[in-house]
């Protein structure tokens, strides 16, 4: 549930509420002298400042220390479908510190749970689980107004208006009770806007409204001042309620003070705190893996042995050695169905297509579930541009994969036909680049446009406006969140160089988007992804501002060869168009996405991996990308790059469909320090020194 703006001081709305924003005022033991009511706003603000003790008593406290016991007591109004309802009573501590120069301090402890919140002055930031959080300039100002010990003084230097609210005759609790409203407005900060309710018999504060009408349900937060007590002078609330409200649910927190003080406060807890890295650990993944290849060595003739290396080889990402457990196994067992069944996987991100229908088929009829066996189908028949056997799959799969089965069987002709010419084989080409990807100009149905290569897409993707201008056909859509919505269609022709593409299936994009996607000061209409890469072995030599595709047909096997320089590693394909290799950050082994149209940082992993690495959380701030430095990258001995910047909290995708580790991504950069060809025949990836830097043009 989003923490509405308004509401950010008190709690996260109905899940934790953190009273640090709750402003501590007084309630005698004693009854005041009954007051008329007030004629202006300031009139009452300044009888509750007489309430508290007085001005001049008040300015002599310079912090506070508040220490309380908090009960939250278990929410009321859920329904059996919300899971995030708190049903029981807990009981945790909060405390509280905060100072007249405007410096504030909040821990909590719930659940063995540590929260901690603070503002220096100048800079707010909160701590959770080892993540810092950096507020930007608007929750900044609003933690200056939070911190403010006497939050009741100087209203004129802080911007703070005052407005008179109707008298109430009944408190929340509905009985009867003389209370005077003001409504509080801070103009830097408008999210502190509240209601103020004072009890005329005493002056003093008795409750606190704020509310939040522009979320889909109204959010309001109660906050009720009980049982005040002279400390130092001053009075002091030593009972506050809180109360969340959203739609019909209410969760109730009550904050009991165990201890209040002004001693002097230690400074350096307002201070921002420096985070340590993780301490380094062990990938529990491959030292299982570790543990079962050493039993299955040492038990050739144990089925079990050799399938649990299987399991554990396939779930860390080294699937040649899978495989090679797997056809142990079935030596020994050839029905096995857990064998069968990843043994045929591993056929299919290798590209090994006739291979795995035949294991396929025998994991059928061994008694692996048809679905499973229809959706493997369907990314062999992609990678074989068998749209119509695409189709009869997905059909296979289900009504819910009807729209997707439908857009294959719209397509007209037979799809990616590729003709090169000159040589037949091959096509090199000019990349020019600014601040974003590397482009290239291609032609589509006869119009010069420019792309970019992104092993992030599937297919080829036109912008709005290009397919506008072609008068392109939408043959069907596929929605994309509530509103938007990708468009399908087909080009007749794709010109790369040389190389013409016959019957091209195209996705329809917002030009937005493939602004973004580009990075670039010159946006690309048009993207080329990995259903047309795949037909290529594709070689980037950026230093020479070069491009390189040699098409797969038999007759090119010399011009491929060719292309086949330095040291090798496997990659990967996985279902439609997800490249793989495994990789090594920091040390710290993973399966890494290869995502070619990856803009503004290197890498992005995921928490577990950097952890893995020794890389913890950057401190975040709103609306700011979460940078982290990876001093080294590297795959295999191939591979060796320096000094990259990854993005922290992007990718939380910790596992592949097909229940494979999945580490984080990388992008074009850092394989393109040295010369890449990407080898989609052979499943490699090549590196080469890279050639001279391409003169600059005159």
């Amino acid at each position: 549930m989003a923490r509405p703006a308004l509401l950010r001081c008190g709690a996260a709305a109905l899940v934790l509420a953190l009273a640090g924003c709750l402003k501590v005022p007084p309630e005698t033991d004693e009854p005041g002298t009954e007051q008329g009511a007030p004629k202006t706003a300031k009139e009452l603000i300044d009888r509750y400042v007489t309430a508290l003790g007085g001005e001049a008593a008040l300015r002599k406290i310079t912090q506070r220390t508040v220490e309380a016991r908090m009960t939250f007591l278990p929410e009321t109004g859920c329904t059996e479908a919300d899971k995030d309802c708190r049903r029981d009573e807990k009981i945790g501590s909060f405390t509280l510190q905060t100072t007249t120069d405007a410096k504030m301090y909040r821990r909590t402890n719930l659940d063995n749970q540590i929260d901690e919140q603070g503002f220096d002055g100048k800079q707010g930031w909160s701590l959770r689980g080892g993540l810092l959080v950096l507020e930007d300039a608007e929750g900044s100002a609003i933690s200056r107004e939070d911190a403010n010990l006497h939050w009741y003084l100087d209203l004129d230097k802080r911007g703070v208006e005052l407005t008179l609210e109707p008298t109430r005759s009944t408190d929340h609790e509905n009985q009867p009770r003389t209370l005077d409203g003001l409504r509080w407005h801070v103009k830097a900060t408008p999210a502190q806007d509240k209601t103020l309710w004072f009890d005329r018999s005493t002056g003093l504060l008795s409750e606190e409204m704020l509310e939040d009408k522009d979320s889909e349900e109204v959010l309001r937060q109660w906050v009720l001042y009980d049982d005040y007590r002279a400390v130092d002078g001053v009075q002091i609330p030593h009972k506050i309620r809180l109360i969340n409200q959203i739609g019909d649910r209410s969760q109730e927190v009550i904050f009991t003070t165990q201890r209040a003080d002004h001693a002097k406060v230690d400074v350096s807890v307002f201070n921002v705190p420096k985070v340590p890295p993780p301490k380094r650990a062990d990938d529990p993944l491959l030292a299982e893996l570790a543990k079962v290849r050493e039993a299955a060595a040492a038990a050739p003739k144990d089925r079990d042995a050799q399938l649990a290396h299987t399991r554990i080889a396939w779930a860390s990402g080294h699937f040649e050695e899978a495989a090679a457990a797997a056809q142990a196994t079935l030596k020994l067992d050839p029905k096995e169905i857990e064998a069968l069944w990843i043994l045929g996987r591993q056929q299919v991100l290798a590209g090994r297509f006739k291979e795995a229908e035949a294991t396929l088929t025998r994991a059928g009829k061994a008694g692996v579930k048809p679905q499973l066996i229809f959706a493997q189908q369907a990314w062999i028949r992609s990678h074989q541009r068998d749209f119509t056997g695409i189709a009869k799959a997905l059909d296979e799969l289900g009504p819910e994969n009807a729209a997707l089965a439908g857009r294959y069987r719209t397509f007209v002709g037979q799809p990616l036909r590729v003709s090169v010419a000159g040589n037949g084989c091959q096509s090199d080409l000019v990349l020019t680049r600014d601040v974003g990807a590397p482009m290239l100009e291609v032609e589509i149905d006869g119009e010069k446009v420019v792309a970019m290569l992104d092993t992030g897409a599937a297919d080829v993707i036109v912008d709005t406006k290009l397919a506008g201008k072609l008068k392109l056909p939408i043959r069907s859509r596929t929605p994309i969140g509530e509103k938007a919505e990708i468009g399908h269609s087909q080009i007749d022709n794709l010109k790369i160089g040389d190389i013409n593409i016959a019957n091209v299936p195209v996705d329809v994009f917002p030009s937005e988007t493939l602004a973004q996607m580009s990075g670039s000061r010159q946006a690309a209409s048009a993207v080329i992804g990995v259903r047309v890469l795949e037909q290529f072995q594709v070689t980037y030599d950026l230093p020479a501002k070069k491009l390189s595709l040699v098409h797969t047909g038999p007759k090119c096997k010399a011009a491929l060869a060719a292309n086949r320089r330095g040291a090798s590693t496997p990659i990967w394909l996985h279902e439609t168009h997800f490249v793989y290799t495994l990789g090594s950050m920091n040390g710290a082994e993973g399966l890494f996405l290869i995502n070619t149209g990856m803009q503004g940082v290197d890498l992005t992993a995921t928490s577990r991996s950097y952890a893995l690495a020794g890389i913890g959380a950057p401190p975040l701030r709103r609306n700011e990308a979460a940078i982290v430095e990876v001093e080294d990258f590297s795959i295999g001995e191939v591979l060796h790059a320096k000094g990259l910047r990854g993005a922290y909290g992007y990718f939380e995708q910790g596992e592949s469909s097909d229940q494979f580790r999945i580490d984080g991504m990388i992008g074009l950069d850092v394989l393109a320090r040295r010369r890449v060809t990407f080898d989609f025949p052979e499943r490699k990836l090549y590196f080469s020194d890279p050639s001279p830097a391409a003169a600059p043009a005159k």
